[in-house]
């Protein structure tokens, strides 16, 4: 067949995983999936031992940004069914990312091949419970050793395994960010470009330095419309409750298949949702009039996050110490995640 990958298997792993004791994203599968797309074709890919790769100093992702990325999960239920959640969604988003940056689509057999093998190779991997998850990072990038400014004509689609626990541990505050920007409409703020990521990191370190985790970006316009952190996308449960999320008209904020997700389990449990814009000074001063009730986070990483405070122009705000909405959302989640409720479409839910 013409994905069935080419296998080369690496050594078994010298000591099992103690999953309580994983730090987030620095272990990995001992597969690595590679697929390589030259001379106007995607070519049969590889299954090979997890290494670092030989690149070209002129690769022309390292000058000129062509490069983005992806990230799901795969779960194991208790009857022992191990799945991956809302693969096709994020298959989707990869090519809507890859368009933007002028890279040719990744064909979705190819995807769900080199996925379903790297899998199959990885069992020892297997999460021991719902609490934890595989993360699965597919990255895409130009590999041209070319310095000019153009679309290369030579990708490298890589996909690769590594075994989580909770991303965020503890309390969690946001920096509300208002010098620098993190999209504008236009540009890219919609897709996972790995440069979207490397233009926070700056205000991050200004969130760490008052106590903050993340990062809450506002328009770059107005400096006034909350879009996202810089992990996670955004929620704000008013006072009924409803519940508010930006909404991805200006093509800024990432359409996250956790927000998606989110929004769905809302209506199924009849909390009323709405996409519409909120200024910062109408979210702390509902804050400060009891009207905001929770603000939260969601992401593949993240899943549902509660924050406890937003720090604004050098003060404080605390939020409600109760997350009775963001709790109810994250019950529903691991209920469809544990095939106890149904999911919105049938393909959320993909068997390994």
């Amino acid at each position: 067949m013409k994905w069935s990958p080419e296998i080369h298997a690496a050594p078994p792993r010298p000591q099992p995983l103690i999953w309580e004791q994983l730090p987030f994203g620095r272990v990995f599968s001992r597969h690595l999936a590679v697929a390589r797309y030259e001379e106007g074709t995607w070519h049969r890919p590889r299954i090979q031992p997890m290494a670092e790769l030989p690149l070209h100093p002129g690769t022309s992702a390292l000058h000129y940004g062509q490069a983005l990325f992806e990230g799901l999960k795969a779960y194991i239920r208790p009857d022992g069914t191990r799945f991956a959640f809302r693969v096709k969604d994020h298959w989707q988003r990869l090519n809507h990312s890859a368009e933007r940056l002028a890279m040719p689509p990744v064909p979705y057999e190819l995807f769900m091949e080199m996925l379903l093998t790297l899998f199959r190779m990885e069992e020892d991997l297997s999460p021991p419970d719902l609490s934890y998850a595989l993360y699965i990072r597919p990255v895409y990038f130009a590999t041209d050793p070319w310095l000019g400014v153009r679309p290369s004509e030579s990708y490298l689609l890589l996909i690769y395994l590594t075994p989580v626990g909770p991303y965020y541990t503890g309390k969690v505050r946001a920096y509300v960010e208002t010098e620098m920007s993190r999209a504008a409409p236009g540009g890219t703020g919609h897709i996972k470009m790995a440069g979207n990521y490397a233009g926070a990191l700056l205000s991050g370190k200004k969130a760490q330095q008052v106590g903050c985790q993340v990062s809450l970006w506002l328009d770059a316009q107005h400096r006034e419309y909350i879009e996202e952190f810089s992990t996670m996308n955004v929620f704000v449960v008013m006072k009924g409750p409803r519940l508010i999320t930006p909404p991805l008209k200006r093509g800024t904020i990432l359409p996250g298949i956790t927000r998606d997700t989110v929004i769905y389990l809302a209506q199924t449990l009849g909390i009323a949702v709405e996409e519409q814009e909120i200024s910062i000074y109408e979210l702390i001063e509902g804050i400060v009039h009891g009207k905001v009730r929770e603000v939260f986070g969601t992401g593949t990483a993240a899943t549902i996050t509660p924050l406890q405070a937003l720090h604004h122009e050098g003060k404080l705000w605390e939020l409600p110490p109760t997350h009775p909405i963001a709790e109810e959302l994250l019950k529903a989640y691991r209920e469809v995640l544990r095939g106890q409720q149904k999911p919105a479409q049938s393909d959320w839910i993909w068997p390994i």
